[in-house]
């Protein structure tokens, strides 16, 4: 089967197997009717699993009527997974809620009185049998197509285990060896020289600058040929000259000019943002600008400049403005841009072949001794030069090959791969929309396991250039199922695997703050992948997966929201009118993160399948009682955020494993529940709080079961649990072995009176930390 399938096949049709077989060892009544449907269903996977395991897959480019079987059997799937995981869903909160499924039956109410989103007065059996026998005629049509054009190969795939391009075998360096965008490609120490000598020459300067005080250079060159990765090098080398006034901003391809400022001006007074409220007109942002600039001599990277409708006027005379000896640096692929903002420079060449293969040698840890013993070295030499002299390629090529069996089958398969003959057609609206997509990174991506596939695909729902938190991305995957559970390992532990796997075959890259991101050419070709799921702004009837981050004008977008609402899987948006909430009940993910809202509606129970939820950095202060609904939930993260309170009904969340309080500053009261939630790995911050009018506290005993805790662990107001603690030996932390850093706070809340020393040590040795600790602050 296609490519793209083979993925889905791997994953989503493992993950509806595991849903309808737990569908049907419920022997309840909401399923008697529907369970003639279920097994056909049941049949149906089995048979399809068993043959996408036996058939050797096609090329990566399909043609256009496979990709639309492919479509086709994806929504199918999807269809599918929504519709039994939702009745999975409202049997486990009916045996919640009714403490059995025998007294919900005894009571005989119509389903729609467990969740006020579901339609009245329709019963739930019939209604879920209808939906499953729907999906079997369309799985059946769809299988009836894919016969007819010989969609799944017959042949047999070969015993050997090797993949589509030879083998892969384990090697102990790849998993230590990162290769990103921290470490220097060689080969470029005579252009780091060039640029410099353009930055730094004082004759060419005053010709150029005359009265103004700011010089700009440009580095130009085709997409992967490592224009960022060269700023990089002379950004750090020139700390001498700048000390702390270098700063960085990456470009979005369309920027809007006030958004541009206030991105520039941020980075420019990072640590006195809450200065910058309130200036917000461009000619404000001119103003201040400015007056940070003419201070005194500094360097602005401005990475990735697409086009110049940004550039000029007020614009250019601030950043022209700025105090003498300053210096601008970007980058680009347009020779044209350079000229249009009349900057000096350096058009970046390919790499010589020799460059290349070095390169090539150190990232897939060979030495030419050992290629050429094994008869590998005339191929080895002409993939490298089937690379173009692009870093980029090379890098990721190479990578690839650091998997491959040292053998000529293994190498040729990659050398004779069709892939490289590929090219976008130059007319086509793809072309100008993906920007330069090149075959050796399609190579790389069509090797990587299934899952890999999927994790990179999704990477493109952020925008480029846009720098992804490590652990949310994991808990992202895990989400929508693109992790495979492992027996013995956490989920998280696998996910953190994953990227670790991408970042060693170069398709994401890791920043220096221990982040991701995607290199623009791999956003373009992830996105041209996953082009139909995946939409910025502009959902159409496919869009599964929808972002409205850094989109000037989010009203207008929204508005399409409500068109492919019963669609949507993911979405990232900074607001949402409540009446959306009734219409997205198939989300997984949903990131409201910096929402100026500071409520969820009590319709967020209609998202019974959502199992992310992202709200840090939001006004958000309360959250509703029907967040118990959300039976679902793996990730609520209210980091920096300014909620006051978490309510009891958390508590109810059992199947929570990651909840972010860090940095809540305004948050007075935790009710008593944390301790039900033993499925927790991250909790950073755990605060006692004295009862409120009616309702309970957070308390210390709370933390006894929580013993699936990983990472860094805060306890804050210690002080007022002394009575607690110091009744015999609490041993409340003895067993948190995954445990790697633990800080008391022994103030009392409310209350500055803090617990003496004699106080603190015995409170410690009550509780007892694990020996395993790698820090241990109070």
């Amino acid at each position: 089967m296609a490519l793209v399938v083979d993925a889905v096949a791997e994953i989503v049709i493992s993950n509806l197997l595991g849903s309808v077989t737990s569908l049907l060892k419920d022997k309840v009544d909401l399923i008697l009717n529907a369970k003639d449907e279920i097994k056909k269903l049941l049949r149906k996977l089995e048979r399809l699993q068993k043959a996408l395991k036996e058939v050797d897959r096609k090329p990566f480019f399909s043609n256009e009527r496979d990709k639309d079987l492919e479509g086709e059997l994806k929504d199918a799937f999807y269809d599918a997974q929504d519709i039994i995981q939702e009745y999975l869903t409202i049997i486990e909160l009916s045996k919640r809620d009714k403490g059995s499924m025998s007294s919900w039956n005894k009571v005989r109410k119509p389903w729609i009185t467990l969740c006020s989103c579901f339609k009245e007065h329709v019963s739930a059996s019939y209604q879920l049998g209808n939906e499953v026998r729907r999906i079997n005629e369309k799985l059946d049509e769809i299988e009836k197509n894919i016969k007819t054009m010989d969609f799944v190969n017959t042949t047999p795939k070969e015993s050997s285990g090797e993949g589509p391009m030879g083998g892969v075998r384990d090697n102990p360096r790849e998993t230590t060896h990162h290769i990103g965008t921290v470490q220097p490609h060689l080969g470029r120490a005579d252009d780091k020289e060039k640029v410099k000598e353009l930055l730094f020459d004082g004759s060419i300067e005053s010709s150029v600058l005359g009265k103004r005080g700011v010089s700009i250079v440009s580095i130009v060159g085709q997409g992967g040929i490592g224009k960022t990765t060269l700023a990089k090098m002379i950004f750090k080398e020139t700390e001498e000259q700048f000390g702390k006034r270098r700063w960085w901003v990456c470009v979005s391809k369309k920027p809007n000019r006030t958004d541009l400022l206030q991105k520039i001006l941020k980075v420019v007074c990072k640590g006195s943002e809450r200065e910058l409220e309130g200036v917000t007109s461009l000619s404000d942002l001119c103003t201040r600008l400015q007056s940070e600039l003419s201070k005194s001599r500094f360097l602005l990277v401005l990475d990735d400049i697409w086009e110049l409708s940004w550039w000029g006027g007020e614009v250019e005379d601030t950043l022209r403005g700025g105090a003498k000896e300053s210096k601008i640096l970007i980058t680009s692929r347009y020779i044209e841009v350079s000229q249009g903002i009349g900057a000096k420079m350096h058009k970046l060449p390919e790499m010589t072949f020799e460059e290349s293969w070095s390169l090539f040698l150190d990232v897939a840890l060979k030495e030419e001794n050992e290629l050429a013993s094994h008869n590998l070295k005339d191929i080895g030499e002409r993939i490298v030069d089937k690379c173009g002299g692009l870093p980029l390629v090379v890098q990721t090529v190479g990578s690839l090959m650091r998997t491959k069996r040292m053998t000529e089958d293994a190498w040729n398969s990659v050398e004779k791969s069709g892939i490289w003959e590929w090219s976008m057609p130059a007319a086509s609206s793809s072309s100008s929309q993906y920007g330069d997509i090149l075959p050796g990174l399609m190579l790389s991506y069509d090797d990587l396991p299934a899952s890999l596939k999927s994790c990179f695909v999704y990477c493109c729902i952020y925008p480029k250039d846009y720098q992804i938190e490590r652990d949310l991305l994991a808990m992202q995957w895990v989400a929508h199922g693109l992790i495979e559970e492992k027996k013995g390992m956490d989920v998280e532990v696998t996910a953190n695997q994953c990227i670790d796997d991408l970042i060693n075959r170069c398709m994401i890259e890791e920043t220096e703050e221990g982040d991701v991101k995607l290199h623009d050419t791999l956003h373009d070709l992830a996105s041209y992948i996953g082009r139909k799921e995946y939409s910025h702004a502009s959902p159409t009837e496919h869009t599964r997966h929808l972002s409205l981050l850094d989109i000037d004008d989010a009203e207008m977008p929204m508005h399409n929201v409500s068109l492919v609402a019963n669609k949507l899987r993911t979405l990232f948006c900074a607001s949402l009118p409540s009446e959306h909430f009734t219409n997205i009940k198939w989300l997984r993910v949903l990131s409201l993160e910096e929402c100026e809202m500071d409520e969820l509606p009590n319709s967020i129970e209609c998202l019974s399948l959502l199992k992310y939820l992202n709200l840090s950095y939001s006004d958000m202060k309360r959250l509703p009682s029907s967040i118990d609904r959300l039976w679902n939930l793996q990730t609520l993260d209210l980091s920096y955020s300014k909620i006051e309170e978490v309510p009891e009904e958390i508590g109810k969340l059992c199947n929570l494993r990651y909840l972010g309080l860090e940095g809540t500053e305004e948050l007075k009261f935790v009710a008593e529940g944390l301790g039900k939630l033993t499925n927790l790995r991250t909790l950073k911050r755990f605060l006692l709080c004295n009862d409120k009018e009616d309702r309970r506290g957070c308390n210390i005993k709370e933390l006894k079961d929580l013993n699936n805790l990983t990472g860094k662990l805060s306890i804050e107001g210690l002080g007022g649990a002394r009575k607690e603690i110091n009744l015999g030996k609490a041993q409340l932390l003895k067993e948190k072995h995954l445990l790697t850093g633990l800080k008391f706070d022994f103030e009392e809340q409310h209350d500055d009176k803090v617990a003496d020393a004699s106080e603190q040590s015995c409170m410690l040795d009550a509780l007892e930390p694990p020996h395993c600790l790698k820090s241990l602050k109070n």
